[in-house]
């Protein structure tokens, strides 16, 4: 009739034809999903929409989100090794200052790769069957080995220092996922009561008030407590 309004049909999103979906596919579509959003948004129906597939085509290649993010791991791992230098030929201590550094750069320069390998804890074990992980850290702990330590102290070193920089990490990405700048310092200048709240009740905290930032985690912080490890299993060698 002249002048009704016709409603108009919602679209459709146009499905992939069959066949057209096989697991690069998915795993490629999966990382961008956690690249546009975050690896904590990645599900099967948001993939399956993106996708243009019904959510049952993922299970034909991957029979859980379980799967699929163990397989994604494995890759994530492979990618992180993959641009994690070899300081060959260096003294131990200056091969795990480079290293820790280069390990710590990585994560706060690759979202995905820190997501997967640092904030999400419950996922993020590697497992035996990575062999390119396995013979990395392997070659890692050879270096302490070779250099003197007993098999303990060489563990648990190597163990210090990386849960060590993971941790510092971790700060630095919860800051920058709040929205606030992780390196702001924790007592800005420009805030007078809280300036004369610290000196007359916390006269500790006004003396080293220069050196305090939000997450007592910038990059000098961190070399700082780095260096403290070194040097204090210096103490541990035969």
């Amino acid at each position: 009739m002249p002048g009704s309004e016709v409603a108009a049909k919602p679209l459709r999103r146009k499905r992939n034809p069959r066949g057209s979906l096989n697991p690069e596919i998915i795993l490629a579509e999966a990382f961008k999903l956690c690249k546009d959003e975050s690896v904590e948004d990645l599900s099967m129906p948001k993939l399956a929409k993106r996708l243009g597939v019904g959510v049952t085509s993922l299970y034909w290649y991957f029979h859980s989100k379980e799967e699929l993010l163990g397989t994604m791991l494995n890759q994530i791992a492979d990618e992180y090794l993959s641009l994690l230098p070899d300081h060959e030929g260096l003294a131990w201590d200056e091969h795990f200052r480079r290293y820790f550094n280069d390990m710590r750069r990585i994560f706060l320069t690759h979202d995905v790769i820190c997501d997967f390998l640092i904030m999400r804890t419950h996922v993020s074990m590697i497992g035996a069957d990575n062999t390119i992980f396995m013979d990395r850290l392997s070659k890692e702990v050879a270096i302490l080995l070779d250099a003197g330590f007993e098999p303990e102290v060489a563990t648990r070193a190597y163990q210090a220092m990386s849960v060590y920089t993971s941790g510092t990490v971790q700060k630095v990405r919860l800051a920058e996922l709040a929205g606030y700048d992780p390196n702001r310092k924790m007592f800005p200048d420009s805030d007078t009561a809280t300036e004369d709240k610290i000196d007359a009740s916390y006269p500790a905290l006004r003396t080293t008030h220069d050196y305090w930032n939000s997450t007592y985690s910038t990059w000098t912080d961190f070399n700082f407590g780095l260096s403290m490890i070194l040097d204090g299993l210096h103490s541990h060698l035969k």
